[in-house]
């Protein structure tokens, strides 16, 4: 998904959502004043800090979605978790404001003041507007994949959870049972502070890297092997980062193949991966010929430089040094083949045997194959 588009949507979201917080909350400390209703001026200063949110909330979408550059170059999605978060330690502390002053209001002596009628059409307001804004944003969220707007989302739920609450505590009130707006308040109270631990507890699983569940592993292992000359995979590790997985994969290919076709069935794995899972941000591919594995009581293989010393060192007078056109090295199973390419247009059967005897005694090299160069050509057929 084109970044700029998702930054568009989670700020205009997030605008309105504000907007409609600050008239919200300035409406029902008003309406609470006005009706007498001390649980509306409450919940209005609770929409007021969800405006607050709001705020926050368009600082780190900015911030997340921004390109990646020198000193964040898996890009800025962490910012995203850590305000996701954030956010939960103040669902947290909401909670236990809202808790505290409903354990006050149980323990005072004198009674407490009946609301105004007005204040249960301020609350039914209230109610519906804020359950408008969570399923607008939470349809912004799943599109965008953002765990932030989901926990805005969520914010904005509470306020209407609150608020039915209130609507409770009213017609309660107006019942001659004032305690129940109380006690509706503490339960509000609980689910908010249960909301806040779900949000910490998924970021908190994002930010120490947990691998992603096994069957999203087995669907991105099947969509991997359904390419042609992948023969297995070695290992798939994943992350989570910004609400977006980080996929790093090890494939099996013949052990014989260009390093070119390799890169080539990389970027098919890469691709295929991104196309048909849109959670996905980057797949990161390591090519493994099938016969490289090596056990630990096997000595090191020499490096390319010694090899080819070696082999000219073998080979002394039997070849012309500059007839070699290219060596090839496969480092297979713990030993080394080699492929030999020469400028010349033939090669004697004594020759070739005299190469293959005088590199007997190299213990790592268990293969020589010969070959003579092709003539190159340009693309209408004639030699170059």
């Amino acid at each position: 998904m084109d970044p700029h588009y998702a930054k568009r949507e989670a700020t205009n979201v997030t605008l309105v959502g504000m907007l409609l917080d600050l008239l919200l909350g300035v409406g029902k400390i008003v309406g609470g004043t006005v009706t007498n209703s001390f649980a509306l001026i409450t919940d209005g200063i609770h929409s007021l800090t969800d405006a607050g949110t709001d705020i926050f909330v368009l600082i780190l979408t900015r911030v997340s979605h921004a390109e990646p550059d020198a000193d964040h170059q898996y890009g800025h999605g962490r910012f995203e978790t850590l305000g996701t978060i954030a956010m939960g330690v103040v669902f947290f502390i909401t909670a236990a404001i809202l808790l505290y002053d409903s354990t006050n209001r149980l323990l005072l002596d004198e009674p407490l003041p009946t609301p105004a009628v007005g204040g249960i059409a301020i609350a039914l307001l209230s109610i519906a507007t804020k359950e408008w804004i969570y399923h607008y944003t939470m349809r912004v969220a799943k599109k965008l994949n953002s765990s932030l707007l989901r926990a805005n989302a969520w914010h904005s739920r509470t306020d209407a959870i609150s608020s039915v609450a209130v609507l409770i505590g009213i017609i309660g009130a107006r019942q001659g049972y004032p305690w129940m707006d109380t006690v509706a308040g503490m339960f509000v109270a609980m689910i908010i502070a249960k909301i806040g631990w779900e949000l910490c507890a998924d970021s908190l699983i994002e930010l120490v890297d947990t691998a992603v569940p096994k069957q999203r592993r087995e669907q991105f292992e099947s969509c991997i092997l359904s390419i042609d000359g992948i023969r297995g995979i070695t290992e798939l590790r994943s992350r989570t980062t910004g609400g977006k997985i980080i996929l790093e994969v090890r494939l099996l290919v013949n052990s014989y193949i260009s390093v070119s076709e390799g890169h080539q069935l990389g970027e098919l794995a890469n691709k295929s991966i991104i196309n048909q899972f849109g959670d996905v941000s980057e797949v990161l591919i390591h090519i493994d010929p099938i016969q490289h594995e090596t056990s630990e009581d096997e000595s090191p293989l020499p490096e390319r430089s010694e090899v080819i010393a070696s082999l000219k060192a073998c080979w002394g007078n039997l070849i012309d040094q500059h007839s070699i056109a290219s060596v090839d090295l496969h480092y297979l199973s713990g030993t080394i083949e080699v492929d030999l390419v020469l400028d010349v247009d033939a090669l004697s059967m004594a020759t070739a045997k005299d190469l293959e005897a005088a590199i007997e005694a190299e213990p790592h090299i268990t293969k020589l194959r010969i070959f003579n160069k092709l003539h190159e050509s340009n693309h209408d057929g004639a030699a170059s």
